[in-house]
């Protein structure tokens, strides 16, 4: 998923061209793969080597594969709670990959396969979009390109939302709406009466409800005619964790397949336009 806040993504205003938000030249123009409904990129690791890594907006943490971390020769140092060591997770500190030449630092994890969960086909970790500070990183879905800028123009930040980066809950990852939000969002049939979808790689596998509503909007920009798919957490063993009332609704990658999201980590400003 790319977890753009739904409060903030309501009143987003949308840029006349797309031309505008491309106007500077570009460090990275990179053709992505669509791999189990995510954004897999090309990265060059310190073999030399492209390996295949999940681009994750709503993580903090890059990280690899900990049987990648160690084909590397990389040192895994154990992170303890409570004085004991968590099993799975490694630190791997300030790490340097490439992106088309492009060199991008920042710290890493390491990740046991449980921990990971389950993953595509040859993907080998994740980039945060903490490796993007101070760039520019945009995502242009209908080209299946991902940019990586050192600056947008003066013009386009006149168009401009808030973009604000917060916890996504003080127990796991968020959910696509979360309880509490149902009645306040006028939701509540939607939430009772969908079909269960299984969802193999959020928090190692969670089942939830899909349901249909008239559309999805970011102000008068309709991102989703109906039916609008929306999907909503289904009590039981796979039950994906809730958010902790920190915010309403996450939205994901398929939301955006017509469109174009630019996000300035520079200026704090994101970007939401037709592609």
């Amino acid at each position: 998923m790319l977890r753009v806040v739904a409060a903030l993504c309501s009143v987003f205003p949308v840029l006349a061209t797309a031309q505008s938000a491309t106007a500077v030249s570009e460090v990275v123009n990179l053709t992505f793969a669509p791999c189990g409904g995510m954004i897999c990129l090309p990265v060059t690791l310190a073999d030399g080597k492209s390996h295949l890594l999940l681009l994750d907006t709503g993580n903090v943490s890059s990280w690899l594969v900990a049987d990648t971390a160690r084909t590397l020769g990389l040192r895994l140092e154990p992170i303890e709670r409570d004085g004991k060591a968590v099993p799975g997770v490694f630190r791997l500190g300030v790490q340097t990959v490439a992106l088309q030449g492009r060199e991008l630092s920042g710290k890493f994890l390491a990740l046991g396969r449980e921990q990971a969960g389950e993953l595509p086909a040859e993907v080998e970790g994740a980039l945060a979009y903490t490796l993007f500070k101070e760039k520019v990183l945009q995502i242009d879905y209908p080209h299946q390109t991902v940019r990586v800028l050192d600056e947008l123009p003066q013009s386009a930040s006149r168009s401009a939302s808030e973009l604000k980066l917060i916890t996504f809950g003080r127990h796991g990852p968020p959910i696509v709406v979360y309880d509490r939000a149902i009645p306040e969002l006028g939701l509540e049939g939607a939430a009772t009466h969908g079909q269960v979808k299984y969802f193999p790689y959020t928090d190692g596998g969670v089942n939830m409800y899909e349901a249909a509503a008239a559309s999805v909007a970011f102000g008068s920009y309709v991102l989703a005619r109906r039916p609008a798919r929306v999907y909503f957490s289904v009590a039981g063993r796979n039950r994906v964790h809730q958010p902790d009332g920190l915010f309403e609704a996450t939205v994901g990658n398929a939301l955006f397949a017509h469109s174009v999201v630019t996000l300035d980590f520079h200026s704090m400003k994101v970007y939401v336009q037709p592609g």
